[in-house]
This record gives structure tokens, sequence and C-alpha cells, in this order.
């Protein structure tokens, strides 16, 4: 069976990997979320903090599951999920505060690669959590 301290070192610095490619995505979705729809302060200001805010959850997750942190597991999983979700949400369905799906982008695959990733990596860690090993 693999090491949890493996599978902790992945999920950590997939976490972090995932925060860099935000705060590059996040900038570039702002500028063409506020341009499509013409309220550009607004619009821009919403998608860059909720990037913004994203990145910097997904640097602390990464930080305490690399320093073997077991109650947050179930929040992060959430998260992980919640994102992973809205990223396949918005580029299907009208996006919030566009009305329309997002363009797909080049970095939108490697965001949800990053996702699977993250998502069975803490799955493995929480059903070890849950039965003990």
């Amino acid at each position: 069976m693999i090491e949890e301290k493996i599978i902790r070192l992945v999920a950590g610095i997939t976490a972090f990997f995932w925060s860099i490619l935000h705060l590059d995505v996040g900038y570039n979705a702002a500028i063409i979320a506020a341009s499509t729809v013409g309220h550009k302060s607004l619009i821009f200001a919403i998608y860059s903090e909720y990037f913004g805010f994203n990145a910097a959850l997904y640097i602390f997750a990464g930080y305490e599951i690399i320093t073997f942190t077991r109650k947050l597991l179930l929040p992060f999983f959430l998260l992980f999920l919640w994102n992973t979700a809205l990223v396949i949400y918005t580029h299907v369905f009208p996006s919030p505060f566009l009305g329309k799906p997002l363009p797909i982008i080049p970095q939108v695959y490697p965001a949800i690669l990053l996702d699977i990733v993250l998502l069975t990596t803490v799955s493995i860690l929480l059903v070890r959590n849950i039965v003990g090993q």
C-alpha cells in the first residue's frame, strides 16, 4: 500500500500548483468576464476576488495536508469537490454573472486534471483516516 507521506506530498504539491494556475487563470477570467458583460469594475472585482480567495484556500490546504492535519480533510475534500463541479458547470452551462458558458481556455484541462488528483488523494486520506490505517 502506498505510504501516507507520499499521498500527502502529492496532494499538497498539487494544491500548490492548483493555486498558482488559478492565480493566472483568475486574472484572465476576470478580464474576459468584464469585457463580455460590460460592467468592468464590478465583474472584474468579483471574479478576481473569487479566484484570489480560492488560491489562498488551496495554499492553506496544501500546507495543512503536507503537515499531516487530519481534522480538515473533509472540508478540503468538499472544497475540491465544489471547485471541480463549478469548473465543469461554468463551461457547460451559463456561469454566474455572465449568463453564458465560459470559453474553454487552455488552462481548463490542467485545472480539471489537478482537481481529479486532489479529489483522489484526499479521498484516499479520508478513507484511511476513517478506517484507521
